[in-house]
């Protein structure tokens, strides 16, 4: 990231959202993120890093919850490499399920730093993930910084030279805390789960910010791939993403791909589609659908059944 001569080097937020997340897989993800803010911070790439957990599980896994956030521990009694990398870590347990959508927006309401990194839980960062990310909004013009998710790569098209995407996964990316602040951060009103990531980062490009996926920046995402190639997904997945396929072209002014849509899950075999096209139609019928942007269709891609043009399927022969 350049930035003026004299000028301190950007403090940095990491914030997770937790949903029944095991304790120890906590301990694993907060020790490499930390390790990956202590090697930026060596190298003059951030100053300040803090680590921000929501959990939406049903009981807490630190203290007894409540709206307040709860320091954890970063001196002493605290792994030393989590005590190097970061200033302070906060947890906060909302006493809801607010969705990955819901649980960011209400970390983002405390966001004083001026780099975000937003990221699950399930993932683990390579010790250079966020140097990389950071060196990646050298350009002023860059707002959103994605990172390659590792062993199962995002299949999603990126420019090799300049980096621009359609969009970027919400399983790790670096936004400017700014480009939060004009978008109003992610839409929890529509999308709880799935899209939220994809139309963030549409409405970023909308108010002129370029989203960019670096290759070198680099995180484990442990995802699995069924015996026929396919990313293996909970019936949770399942049910918000069959309602985001229906809902984003709707709100990007794609009503004859919506309609479509909705049409194709009326007629699935699988009572999931038909119980989600049942909300969603009842929805329409009472005037209940997000206004349409993009009219121009500037920024919104619908390939198929993806929201950009992909490199391979994992399903490929």
């Amino acid at each position: 990231m350049t930035r003026p001569a004299g000028t301190p080097p950007p403090s940095l937020r990491v914030q997770t959202v937790l949903y029944r997340t095991p304790p120890e897989a906590v301990d694993r993800f907060r020790q490499a993120v930390s390790a990956a803010c202590a090697l930026a911070r060596r190298s003059g790439a951030i100053g300040s890093a803090t680590l921000w957990i929501g959990d939406s599980s049903p009981a807490p896994l630190v203290g007894a919850g409540g709206e307040s956030p709860v320091p954890v521990p970063t001196g002493a009694g605290a792994p030393e490499e989590v005590a190097d990398g970061l200033d302070q870590v906060h947890y906060l347990h909302f006493g809801a399920n607010l969705g990955s959508a819901g649980g960011h927006n209400r970390l983002f309401r405390d966001m004083t730093e001026d780099l975000v990194l937003v990221v699950n839980p399930d993932t683990y960062a390579a010790p250079r993930l966020v140097a990389e990310l950071v060196a990646g909004l050298a350009d002023p013009t860059v707002g959103v910084v994605e990172a390659r998710q590792l062993p199962l790569e995002h299949p999603k098209a990126h420019d090799p030279e300049t980096g621009d995407t359609s969009w970027a996964s919400g399983s790790c990316f670096l936004a400017r805390a700014q480009v939060v602040r004009a978008i109003g951060g992610f839409d929890a009103r529509l999308f709880f789960l799935h899209g939220d990531d994809v139309d963030f980062s549409w409405r970023a490009r909308l108010a002129g910010w370029r989203v960019v996926h670096r290759p070198t920046a680099r995180i484990f995402h442990d995802k699995r791939l069924s015996d026929d190639g396919v990313i293996l997904a909970g019936e949770g997945e399942l049910e918000h993403s069959a309602r985001v396929r229906v809902l984003l072209p709707w709100r990007y002014d794609r009503r004859d791909l919506a309609l479509a849509a909705l049409a194709a899950l009326e007629a699935a075999p699988d009572e999931l589609s038909r119980r989600v096209a049942a909300e969603l139609r009842a929805r329409i019928d009472a005037g209940d659908m997000p206004e349409a942007i993009d009219h121009d269709h500037v920024v919104a891609q619908f390939v198929r059944a993806d929201y950009a043009e992909h490199r391979f399927s994992y399903a490929d022969p």
